[in-house]
């Protein structure tokens, strides 16, 4: 039979999680095997059995909600981290293919004015924008749909690259968003496959298993076209009766 996919990546993001935790200063120097914790180290401390915690890992058991909270307190899980380990261990409905905005939804986007404005959805995929967007970040209708996706172009795009004078910390968190706003299992396609064989950044940052949750506002700095720069809240509005759509406005902060 085969596994259950989101069990494979729960155990994979606890095992990405476990190599990060120092080892316990009672540990002798030199004769580890592991970066981070043993299996069995995390399994004393979360009161289970090594055997049960390396099935967790393997991803042929599903926890329950309780074992899943005591493993976030030995890994000394992030709030979103543990919020993430929690999905997947719950029932999640996949987001539906070729998800279109409605039309309320796309008219608000253009009529925000000069207040870019972009509607993703499911794995940062564009759905729409306004002119002002196109202007502070990239012409978005220059790029094919089937790769019109934020994380994507954060490594394809040159001018949405350029924008970001922290570009490796914006790729971080939206490869963190991809991963945490898929509940119903570990995302997969194409266009995944194809970078990480292209792009040894976004491999590296992909394999990292890492997450961040979507929060309601992130400050970034963008280099502005005209020159100079400016930092901008990020606001992050999600909509009520599609939680596969956020709409993402970019406001100065001054």
């Amino acid at each position: 039979m085969a596994r259950d996919p989101r069990l494979t990546q729960l155990g994979a993001f606890l095992r990405a999680r476990r190599d990060e935790v120092a080892p316990p200063a009672s540990a002798e120097p030199g004769r580890r095997q592991v970066p981070g914790l043993r299996r069995a180290e995390v399994a004393a401390r979360t009161f289970v059995s090594e055997e049960y915690y390396t099935r967790i890992e393997q991803g042929r058991v599903l926890p329950s909600a309780d074992v899943i909270r005591r493993v976030a307190d030995a890994l000394g899980l992030t709030d979103d981290q543990t919020q993430y380990a929690l999905g997947l261990i719950s029932d999640a409905d996949a987001p539906p293919e070729n998800l279109e905005p409605s039309g309320p939804l796309r008219r608000l986007v253009d009529r925000m004015g000069e207040v870019p404005a972009v509607l993703v959805g499911p794995e940062t995929s564009i759905l729409a924008w306004n002119a002002a967007a196109a202007r502070l970040l990239t012409d978005f209708g220059t790029v094919p749909p089937e790769h019109r996706r934020y994380v994507q172009m954060l490594f394809t795009d040159p001018a949405l690259q350029s924008r970001f004078e922290d570009l490796d910390a914006m790729r971080r968190t939206v490869i963190g968003i991809v991963r945490a706003s898929t509940p119903a299992g570990p995302p997969t396609g194409d266009w995944i496959d194809e970078l990480i064989r292209r792009n040894t950044d976004f491999k590296t940052l992909w394999e990292r298993n890492d997450v961040v949750q979507p929060h309601a506002h992130l400050r970034v700095r963008l280099r502005l076209p005209g020159g100079g720069a400016a930092a901008m809240d990020q606001v992050v509005l999600q909509v009520v009766d599609d939680p596969h759509q956020r709409l993402i406005a970019f406001v100065p902060t001054d």
